[in-house]
Order: structure tokens, then C-alpha cells, then sequence
């Protein structure tokens, strides 16, 4: 299964918000302690998306074929993007995590790590993908 139109992407990322914050906020939050807590949805919201990259396909991409490990999006622009918000969500937490009590730093710590993992991966597909529209 392809997802190639942009309202069906839009749904999924909809769909996929509110089922990981619905887990969170009825399961694993109530079930687990703040630590568990934090790692089940740093891990929910990675599967998310990993499976959003590999199912959406843009306008010129093959339908059938299965996308290049590296590649997050059709276009450079989307990751570049994409990118650039998660490294402003990595950049915010990074300052939450500098200015909160030590003992509750480490929240903030883990999900900036997890927006600048993000960041990381779109920037660096969208930097591959723009040399690959250079002419040689």
C-alpha cells in the first residue's frame, strides 16, 4: 500500500497523532512509570514515521518499488522542510532541557535528541537528493 495523495498523507499524520497520543494518554502513561512513559513514545512516534516514509510517494516516484533507505521524501524541499522544523523543536528542547531542574532535564534531553535524530535524517535526504538533480 502507496500513499500518494496529499489529503491521504494528511490523514495519516492525523490519524497517527491521535493514535499515539491516545495510547500515551489512556495505556502507557497510566500503566508505566515517566521514564517507560518517555521511551514508548519516543519509540511510537520513530515507528510513525518510519512508516510514513516508506509508504508516501510523490508525483515521479515509482509506486512499486520500495524507497532508497536514506530517502525520506520525493523532493529535497519537503525534507529541507521537515528538517528544519525538527531542528527548531530539537533546538527548543535542547533550552528546556538546559533550563529545567537537573532532575527533570532529561525529558527534555530525550526528545531533543529524538527531533534532532529527525532533523538529521530529512536534512541529510534532502541534501542526497538535491545532488542527485545536479547535472554532472
Amino acid at each position: 500500500m502507496r500513499i500518494t495523495t496529499t489529503v491521504n498523507k494528511v490523514i495519516y499524520i492525523l490519524v497517527g497523532e491521535v493514535v499515539v497520543l491516545a495510547l500515551n494518554s489512556i495505556v502507557i502513561y497510566n500503566v508505566v512509570p515517566p521514564v517507560v512513559d518517555l521511551i514508548a513514545v519516543f519509540v511510537l512516534n520513530f515507528v510513525y514515521v518510519f512508516i510514513g516514509v516508506r509508504t508516501f510517494r510523490g508525483p515521479g516516484e515509482d509506486v512499486a518499488a520500495p524507497r532508497a533507505w536514506w530517502r525520506a521524501t520525493a523532493r529535497p524541499f519537503a525534507g529541507f522542510i521537515i528538517g528544519g522544523i525538527a531542528s527548531v523543536l530539537a533546538l527548543i528542547s535542547l533550552l528546556g532541557a538546559l533550563a529545567a531542574p537537573p532532575e527533570q532535564s532529561g525529558t527534555a534531553a530525550v526528545v531533543c535528541v529524538g527531533w534532532a535524530l529527525l532533523a538529521a535524517y530529512y536534512l541529510s535526504s534532502s541534501f542526497r537528493l538535491r545532488a542527485l538533480d545536479q547535472p554532472e
